[in-house]
């Protein structure tokens, strides 16, 4: 699919002499991402992949997050899908499957700012797909050039300039399921020759909209059960919840629902058995697998050309996103407003049946008495179901499925503005601008999200039944309670200016010495602001109080860069940069970022290269300045490992008073725990050491292979304690679990980190940013193209683009190496291999492609507490994922271009995955696509 220029001089040269032997003319300078020196294309030698215009067309992606998937070397970033239930929607690179903050996106040459909102990199939303001209994508460490974040490589959007013309282009994917749908119209105009009217003014615009695609629509991630995995996610937080209650003879009784013993036969409220007492809740059946998505751009280009050798330039980018997902009904979990539904409430039940099956709890000194009135001295598992009479207040963890699903709706704003020149000046090449980048937007509340403070009492007051469905009266009650309006706004900010200059200094036997030198200075603002019921913490099922974030900081930046022949055929480059950070709060740094490469050419057949680097990656502001927060929640579920072992709850009798019962305040067996976190404003930047050796050979005019050997290790990476390390190892990571004393401190002011007292429920799980541990990866970077023409058959050509991982993993502090190559950790998986590979044909007005992109399997995520050697195997496999899309093309004029296409041709299914860190189960959303098979049609048409 991608031109792989593993741009060597070899592979250039040979294009050059070819040229050179048609006609003899000065070849142009020109930019070459990853360097600070303009060159002659012949003479670079960076490891880029190129993804062209035509390879654009071609791939079918309806977005920019489609096309970063289908690069090999990028895996694991962040993808709009993931987002449901999260913040925002942010799509993100992720080269080298580090983690997208290593991956360093720019928008012509010069960085773009962040994702306004949580602690998300830019987002690849936010660049219009339609006027992108281009994709390098540097597989190397670029610190020496652009500073921050260039730790796994560059992505370098390159949009459409010096246009001439007009056209319009209109776009539909269609699947042949339901959802998951694409419109996409752009259109572009530009006017004014640089050479005869000595101005250029380009303007483009596009609107696309995605269809929501819901999880009941798709039979691999339909539900939270999925027998064939060994998995069962169901919540025990339910529209008809699991009661605590007292009967009339005095008994007591902890999660028992009242429909279990019907087998939890409710699909209206999506019940599905948990274990012998109680029900939990299928909240798949809610969810979007991909949200709703709506888009619109705008971008315009217009360059005055001084003389011949000097430009004015200026640039205008702004961009609109709004995303809705919906996802499960809001679980009613503070136990500061626990429910107590009371006895005279008009849905109060007269009669609660017992499931059989079901273990009545009863000792000698706590007996059991049966309605018959015999007497229980000991456990006794019910032979046949029981009716009993409750005479107490009842409680239990509801849900608010009346209320339908959650929904969150954010709309975002990206702006871009950049005024600048270039051009020679007194022999040196200079480029220089004021670029000011914006990311903003609101987060509104959807349907589907209620008060505490308005619902808390429609519950202790009886008016809304928790039993059974809404009547017309409950529903208007608990309609009357739901949060309308803006729940948070962000802003994030960045103006820079940067000026270098390059030339050749001297002029030696073996060639010219060529440099660069420049300066930037980079200021960045971070403002995000919580509404009253978002700063409060009122939505139910809500993050708990979210606080706001505001900083700055400054920036000052300068680099060089020196390109010596020291033979003929050998070329060191050297280059450096030095970087000072200047915070408006806590420690300010700096940082040095060195990196040497050679390269040696002893034929023009032949190129052998290598390099050697250090680079960084600064903490972010929101890393810095986010207040401590403790009610948010982990990803995934979990059993409280002391109260509820392998899943299993205490059972009453372990305990004195009934307010330490296992779930007697709130649910402990695979659940979401509350997640607290907090930002560190004394945060070092991260450091990283990197290494490669290339090589690339062309034996043929027709034929050019590419093989290059990387290694990355980062120390000190900034992150978020792992929630899987510490769940799953709650003895090592003990400290990061705080507890609270439910009878002397139900509302938990004053958590215990560490406790390991079987009385005490979990208050949160602490997660705070630090500098710790190590990440590191390595592997080959193989890319192939070959190309040739048959008489009276056409073109035809072939392109390769293949990463193998050799290692790669990560190592927390003082503990062992962990390695997630090929296995699902704490991270992820890194799959061993990943490739496209693209066959073209092209005759006359006739085209053709065929395009496999394939990722390896790995061994699947393993949940050590429901390990049981058969239904859930401590070790599976994920099987390998492999898509094949074919696109034809036809010209029949010179004005019109039509293509139709199939994305995913054999309809192949995501592969089942034991991965349940997003909403969706049943499947990995990182690199997969649930839409399936996608057919799409294309019109473009030029004007003049």
């Amino acid at each position: 699919m991608f031109k792989i220029t593993t741009i060597t001089s070899a592979i250039l040269a040979l294009a050059a002499t070819s040229v050179l032997a048609q006609e003899t003319q000065k070849l142009e300078r020109i930019e070459v991402t990853g360097s600070s020196i303009k060159r002659v294309s012949a003479e670079t030698s960076l490891p880029i992949s190129t993804v062209t215009k035509e390879d654009i067309a071609r791939s079918g992606a309806t977005t920019v997050q489609d096309l970063v998937q289908n690069i090999a070397a990028s895996f694991g970033g962040n993808v709009v899908a993931n987002n449901v239930g999260a913040t925002g929607g942010a799509s993100t690179a992720n080269l080298r499957g580090l983690g997208s903050k290593y991956t360093l996106v720019l928008l012509n040459g010069r960085r773009v700012a962040n994702f306004a909102f949580g602690n998300s990199p830019v987002d690849l939303n936010s660049i219009p797909l339609a006027a992108v001209e281009r994709v390098e994508v540097v597989r190397d460490g670029a610190s020496s050039t652009y500073g921050a974040d260039a730790v796994a490589g560059v992505i370098n959007f390159i949009l459409k300039k010096d246009y001439q013309g007009a056209e319009v282009t209109w776009t539909e994917y269609k699947s042949d399921k339901t959802g998951g749908n694409v419109s996409n119209i752009n259109a572009a105009v530009g006017f004014g020759d640089l050479a005869k009217d000595r101005f250029n003014v380009m303007i483009t615009a596009g609107k696309e909209e995605i269809q929501a695609l819901k999880a009941r629509d798709r039979p691999f991630a339909t539900s939270a059960v999925v027998p064939a995995l060994g998995i069962n996610k169901a919540s025990p937080r339910d529209g008809i919840p699991n009661l605590n209650f007292t009967d009339t003879l005095g008994n007591k009784y902890t999660n028992v629902n009242p429909l279990r013993y019907t087998g939890c036969n409710s699909p209206q409220f999506a019940l599905v058995v948990l274990d012998a007492k109680r029900c939990g809740t299928d909240y798949v059946k809610f969810i979007d697998l991909i949200p709703q998505q709506w888009r619109a751009n705008f971008s315009a280009r217009g360059v005055l050309q001084l003389d011949s050798d000097n430009q004015l330039i200026f640039e205008a980018m702004h961009n609109r996103d709004r995303v809705q997902s919906y996802y499960s009904p809001a679980p009613y979990t503070d136990p500061k407003f626990a429910v107590r539904y009371p006895t005279n409430g008009r849905f109060y039940p007269k009669t609660i049946t017992l499931p059989k099956g079901m273990t009545l709890t009863a000792t000698p000194a706590k007996p059991y008495t049966m309605p018959d009135g015999t007497v229980l001295t000991q456990d006794t598992v019910l032979a046949n179901d029981l009716v009993v009479t409750p005479a107490s207040s009842i409680g239990g963890n509801w849900r608010t499925v009346a209320g339908g699903g959650r929904s969150d709706i954010t709309e975002t704003q990206t702006d871009r503005v950049l005024v600048g020149a270039k051009g020679t000046l007194a022999g040196w090449d200079y480029d220089t601008a004021v670029v000011f980048s914006q990311n903003k937007g609101e987060i509104f509340f959807g349907p589907g999200k209620f008060s505490y403070a308005k619902l808390f009492p429609a519950l202790q007051s009886g008016a809304i039944n928790i039993f059974g469905p809404q009547d017309a009266t409950s529903q208007a009650v608990l309609d009357g309670t739901l949060i309308k309006g803006r729940q948070q706004a962000a802003n994030s900010k960045s103006t820079e200016f940067d000026f270098k200059v390059s030339r050749d200094i001297v002029e030696l036997s073996t060639g010219p010495v060529a440099m660069a030198v420049g300066f930037n200075a980079r200021k960045e603002n971070l403002e995000q602001i919580s509404d009253a019921v978002l700063a409060s913490g009122d939505e139910v099922g809500g993050g708990g109080s979210v606080p706001g974030v505001t900083g700055g900081r400054k920036v000052y930046g300068l680099f060089g860069e020196v390109n010596v022949p020291i033979l003929k055929e050998l070329e060191l480059n050297l280059a450096a940069r030095y970087d000072s950070y200047k915070n408006d709060f806590g420690t300010s740094f700096n940082s040095f970022s060195p990196k040497a490469s050679l390269r040696y050419q002893p034929t023009k057949d032949l190129v052998l290269r290598g390099s050697i680097a250090k680079g960084y990656r600064a903490p972010t502001l929101y890393e810095n300045l986010r207040p401590l927060t403790t009610d948010n929640n982990t990803a995934s579920s979990y059993n409280d490992p002391i109260r509820c072992p392998a899943g299993k709850a205490l059972p009453d009798s372990t305990f004195t008073d009934p307010a330490y019962y296992v779930g007697a305040l709130q649910d402990e067996c695979n659940v979401q725990f509350n997640a607290g976190t907090a930002g560190n404003p004394n945060l070092r930047p991260e450091k990283s050491r990197q290494f490669s050796l290339g090589m690339a050979f062309s034996p043929l005019k027709e034929l050019t292979l590419g093989l290059d050997y990387w290694n990355v290790s980062i120390t000190d990476p900034i992150q978020q304690k792992s929630e899987l390390q510490v769940m799953n190892d709650p003895n090592t990571y003990k400290d990061f679990i705080l507890r609270y004393d439910p009878l002397n401190d139900p509302n938990q002011l004053k958590p215990i980190p560490g406790s390991q007292d079987n009385r005490f429920p979990i208050a949160y799980v602490f997660l705070p940013y630090d500098n710790t541990g190590k990440f590191y990866a390595s592997g080959l970077d193989f890319s192939a193209q070959a190309r040739t023409k048959l008489a009276g058959l056409g073109a035809f050509g072939l392109s390769f683009d293949g990463t193998m991982f050799l290692t790669h993993g990560y190592q927390y502090f003082a503990t062992p190496k962990v390695s997630d190559l090929g296995r699902f950790k704490d991270f992820g998986a890194a799959p061993r291999w990943r490739h496209s590979l693209t066959g073209t044909w092209s005759k006359g007005m006739f085209d053709f492609s065929l395009t496999n992109n394939f990722t390896n399997s790995y061994e699947d995520f393993t949940d050590p507490d429901l390990v049981n050697g058969t239904t859930y195997p401590a070790s599976r496999r994920v099987a390998s994922y492999s898509t094949w899309d074919t696109q034809f093309g036809l010209k029949p004029t010179k004005s019109l271009t039509l293509s139709v296409g199939v994305k995913n041709l054999f309809d192949r299914d995501p592969p089942l995955s034991r991965n349940t860190l997003a909403f969706q189960t049943g499947y990995d959303s990182t690199y997969t696509n649930p839409v399936g098979r996608q057919f799409y049609g294309r019109i473009n048409y030029k004007f003049f």
